[in-house]
């Protein structure tokens, strides 16, 4: 029986990386995106989760909330900060500093 256990335990941990996966480069495509838009250079390898919770969309239906930030320069020198918002498989919302800051 704690054989069966440890398999459906490596199973969820397997399935949840998965996704975790897919969810980043998700907010690396969306970055990306964002950053080409604007005429900026994103900095490679600097996209990483900030914040995971649950939140429900817009029909009611519970979906995990991520918030990722990344930074990005333009001009090779000044290194700024961007943030990405997903829920579930939808990008809510990509803000760069400079261009299209969130005022909390």
């Amino acid at each position: 029986m704690a054989e069966l256990w440890m398999l459906l335990l490596v199973c969820g941990v397997i399935l949840y990386w998965q996704v975790a996966m897919r969810a980043k480069e998700m907010a690396v495509a969306a970055a990306t995106k964002e950053c080409k838009l604007c005429d900026v250079q994103l900095l490679d390898q600097t996209v990483h989760q900030t914040k995971l919770s649950m939140s429900r969309d817009s029909t009611g239906q519970w979906r995990v909330w991520r918030d990722y930030q990344f930074e990005y320069t333009d001009d090779g020198d000044a290194r700024y900060h961007g943030r990405v918002t997903l829920l579930g498989n939808r990008v809510l919302r990509v803000a760069l500093d400079t261009f299209n800051p969130v005022i909390h």
